[in-house]
């Protein structure tokens, strides 16, 4: 599909939640963002090794632990 014909379909599908958002429903958009954050959420998740979730709860998120080993 030639590219101004795919930006033409994207400006056409957008133009309604566009519109909505500038009449003050932006409550539409905020909650779409939030169901694409829980998706993200789910397909990363998907992608780690089994037992990362364990890991984390055991020692935390916090790149400094990791410092602290090589420090002795």
């Amino acid at each position: 599909m030639p590219k101004p014909t795919r930006l033409a379909l994207e400006m056409a599908l957008h133009e309604e939640q566009e519109r909505r958002a500038l009449e003050g429903e932006l409550w539409m958009l905020e909650q779409a963002w939030r169901e694409a954050e829980e998706i993200a959420a789910i397909a990363d998740r998907l992608l780690l090794p089994a037992g990362t979730d364990e890991f984390f709860e055991k020692y935390g998120t916090d790149p400094e632990p990791r410092s602290r080993l090589h420090d002795g």
